[in-house]
């Protein structure tokens, strides 16, 4: 499909998208990293320093990485696409690419998110918005990955998915080395709804943490978690295998128990304070699972599956329940 030789951009400096952009110039191929208009403090730092003191301090970072402020000069010619960004905001970067993209190019969902308005996987909701010549090289990326972790060289497996194994294959040959491996699958549900609701379950663990919950605990919560995201995936068409793999319960323990989580951090938190406004403002970076806890909810209704986890959850994070005495009714439960 491509020779040795192929251009490659992330969209997104985010720690996610400069550990991924670090990853590809380590592995001796030149690629172009961009970030949204509104923050284009990280793309000044790794131009200077190579390194991103903002998102990835400390991590030195290849001279491969080209920082670009222009979004079209970014992603006009590019084999590779990955998109590193917020749920909230990839698809509109997604459709502001579309008239630059070069016929062929694959594009890779980095985003563990749902498009709120459809309710529907990232990857399909890019697809009704790329250009039909780009529509089966969609591409995802998902599994056990703390950026910091990655972008050091800690073996990380992760799957990626797509319907077309050449695409995937790409996405393999950029990213692939001994440190970093990617398992293929044809499952965009499973290994899209796992990504995104584990970022709710974080939460809990880190409620579960604040507290000092022992891991007795803590193992009983994942059990909930696993089995709420299993029946919605089965729900959804998607393959129950997908949960008990890497971007299933390997993203789930890695999210939910490490202590560089946004998410879990979010959780432990928030049992401290007022809101979540507050809790969110304290982690100081994006947390996925807010609203991605009100879409599960969503998701639950749609699909008639019970997701009683899920639901204490909305309620400590958007109805503002003790945290603490919520999340102990809910194991008396069990």
């Amino acid at each position: 499909m491509f020779g040795f030789s192929f251009s490659i951009t992330v969209l997104g400096a985010g720690n996610m998208g400069t550990a991924i952009a670090g990853i590809i110039g380590k592995n001796g191929h030149k690629v172009k990293i961009w970030n949204y208009e509104g923050d284009l403090e990280p793309l000044k730092q790794i131009k200077k320093y190579h390194e991103n003191k903002k998102y990835l301090p400390g991590v030195k970072l290849s001279e491969n990485i080209i920082a670009e402020e222009n979004l079209e000069k970014a992603v006009r010619g590019a084999d590779l696409i990955f998109y590193a960004l917020p749920s909230g905001i990839i698809l509109n970067v997604v459709e502001k690419t579309t008239a630059f993209l070069k016929k062929g190019v694959v594009c890779v969902d980095v985003s563990k998110g749902l498009d709120e308005k459809t309710l529907s996987t990232i990857p399909s909701a890019m697809k009704k918005i790329l250009p039909e010549h780009a529509k089966k090289n969609v591409a995802s990326l998902s599994g056990p990955a703390i950026a910091v972790d990655m972008a050091r060289g800690a073996f990380t497996a992760m799957n990626v998915a797509s319907e077309e194994i050449k695409a995937a294959n790409l996405v393999k040959k950029a990213l692939q080395n001994d440190s970093l491996r990617l398992k293929y699958t044809k499952d965009f549900i499973g290994v899209e709804i796992a990504g995104s609701l584990k970022n709710v379950y974080a939460i809990a663990l880190g409620v579960a943490d604040c507290f000092k919950w022992p891991m007795n605990t803590k193992s009983a919560i994942l059990i909930s978690a696993l089995k709420e995201v299993s029946e919605l995936v089965k729900k959804m068409g998607g393959l129950e295998q997908s949960v008990y793999d890497l971007a299933g319960i390997g993203d789930m323990i890695c999210t939910a128990l490490s202590p560089a989580s946004r998410n879990r951090r979010f959780g432990e938190c928030l049992a401290k304070h007022a809101n979540k406004e507050s809790a969110a403002k304290s982690v100081g970076q994006v947390v996925e699972g807010i609203n991605t806890c009100a879409l599960a909810m969503k998701l639950s209704k749609k699909y008639k599956v019970k997701m009683p986890l899920a639901q204490t959850i909305y309620d400590i994070v958007w109805k503002n329940y003790p945290a603490e005495e919520t999340l102990k009714k809910f194991l008396k439960n069990i």
